[in-house]
């Protein structure tokens, strides 16, 4: 059996979403936070914000951005040809806040559960290197943003890694010949 066989028969096996449904509509607000973009720009925004590993569709991008301007989040500044730039509205900001205030907890539970679905149905050796990513990856994220935090949060984050130490500490130690 060559290898494009062996990958054809997998086609139907593809990689599940790895972006819960609905954060899409998230998302943009905050790209728009800042700056405005067109949907062009948007795509190439969250292209390099994942680096290159999703790359939503104009049939996913345009229906979203259309159904975000009905309801007054974002709007239309400007219109060139078929192109047209947005921006985030005032009503879009304050949706925005309120979101992110009252249901950050739940986007944090809801954005690991397809990783911890998925990472159950992986064998051990593989959960640990699925993991060893995610910890290189989270600790490339903390490294990004430490400077930009204020002294409050650098210390809540400092006792956080702490105790994070002190468990994998205690982890090493069980792996070790003759831990316990």
């Amino acid at each position: 059996m060559t290898d494009e066989t062996k990958e054809k028969d997998c086609e139907h096996l593809e990689m599940p979403q790895s972006v819960p449904r609905g954060l899409l509509r998230h998302i943009i607000p905050r790209l728009l936070k800042s700056q405005n973009l067109t949907g062009t720009q948007i795509m190439q925004e969250l292209h390099s914000l994942t680096d290159g590993e999703w790359n939503p569709s104009p049939g996913t991008i345009y229906p979203l951005l259309s159904s975000l301007e009905e309801e007054g989040t974002i709007q239309t500044v400007k219109t060139e040809g078929r192109m047209r730039t947005y921006s985030l509205t005032d009503l879009g900001r304050k949706q925005m806040t309120l979101f992110i205030k009252h249901r950050k907890q739940a986007v944090g539970h809801k954005t690991r559960l397809g990783p911890r679905l998925w990472e159950r149905l992986l064998e051990p050796q593989e959960r640990v290197r699925f993991h060893m990513h995610g910890m290189e990856y989270s600790i490339e994220a903390l490294e990004s943003v430490e400077d930009s935090l204020n002294t409050k949060d650098r210390q809540r984050l400092l006792n956080q890694l702490e105790e994070m130490k002190n468990r994998i500490s205690t982890l090493m130690n069980r792996l070790k010949p003759g831990g316990t």
